[in-house]
């Protein structure tokens, strides 16, 4: 069967050939030149660094609003996650389970980011280095990192196909006054027209306790001052430092006892007297949102003054 298809090519017939070599270059199909190819083809987008900035902007409103779905959302398929401890995640759906568990252990954990630099090796890809600080209200100090982030243009959107971070040291003593962590919040009583209020945040890295306080009757505030408390580095205790809106002062060093704690304070008047007396913060067994106060020993200049009965506040907001 082939021989015979290889023959009736041998007698093909002489005009036919003719025909096809009078063809001249113009009768022709001409072929496209490298450069019009080129303009044929689709124009990637020109990158742009503001919209990396937006991924991370995004990403931020996302964490801070607790979304883990849409978090994993602007990872690829195939993403991965690593820190310098060596814990690596890869896939969406363990970066988003990660997340989760984060939310769920730190409720209101909250970032901030600092975008430093955005470049571009090619129109499809993006290098993101920035920092990071993640903070939550029943944990250790912020933590601050260094991160690498690698972007590739997938679909018309820019998603992280590769994070690499690496902690920052931070500098805190929150170890040294982390026993006192569940005076966070907003404390109350009221007794007879006489409210007493007080208001405890971390700050400076949770180094420090910020206590503002108040004391109203009928409404109206009476007395009012700030409180400080954190780790006193040449004592080698806890120490408090208080400054009242009528310009006294005093300073109080703390001992941990089987009931709470025991504060022995000493301090000066807005006219001079000094002061002293030995505070006691009782705190009930197994229960965060109540705990007593009173004062004894009490001295004013050469006076004694007497011990005041115990005081009972209950936690109204939780921080």
């Amino acid at each position: 069967m082939i021989q015979r298809i290889v023959r009736s090519l041998a007698i093909v017939p002489l005009a036919v050939l003719l025909l096809a070599a009078s063809l001249t270059a113009a009768d022709r199909p001409k072929s496209k030149s490298p450069a019009s190819a080129a303009r044929a083809k689709p124009a990637l987008p020109k990158p742009s660094a503001e919209a990396i900035r937006a991924t991370a902007k995004a990403f931020v409103e996302a964490f801070n609003r607790g979304d883990a779905g849409a978090l994993s959302a602007m990872f690829t398929a195939a993403a991965s996650v690593a820190d310098d401890e060596g814990q690596i995640l890869r896939g969406q759906t363990a970066i988003r389970d990660e997340y989760a568990r984060l939310f769920k252990t730190y409720p209101g954990a909250k970032i901030s980011v600092a975008v430093k630099s955005v470049e571009f090796p090619t129109p499809e890809m993006a290098i993101e280095d920035g920092i990071s600080q993640v903070s939550a209200e029943h944990a250790g100090p912020p933590v601050i990192s260094r991160y690498t982030a690698c972007h590739v243009l997938t679909g018309g959107r820019w998603l992280m196909a590769s994070v690499r971070e690496a902690k920052v040291a931070v500098a805190s003593n929150h170890s040294r006054v982390e026993s006192l962590a569940w005076l966070v919040g907003t404390w109350k009583t009221e007794r007879d027209g006489t409210t007493r209020e007080s208001k405890i945040r971390w700050f400076a890295n949770k180094s420090f306790l910020e206590r503002e306080y108040k004391v109203s009757d009928d409404g109206i505030v009476v007395s009012s001052g700030k409180q400080i408390i954190g780790w006193d580095p040449n004592a080698g205790k806890i120490r408090s430092w208080s400054f009242d809106a009528s310009g006294g002062y005093g300073t109080g060093v703390w001992t941990a006892t089987p009931e709470g704690w025991q504060i022995e304070t000493t301090g000066v008047l807005a006219d001079g007297t000094p002061t002293s007396s030995r505070d006691l913060l009782i705190r009930v067994p197994g229960e965060d949102n109540v705990l007593g106060w009173r004062s004894v020993a009490r001295t004013m200049g050469e006076a004694s003054l007497p011990d005041t009965p115990e005081v009972v506040f209950d936690r109204i907001v939780t921080h």
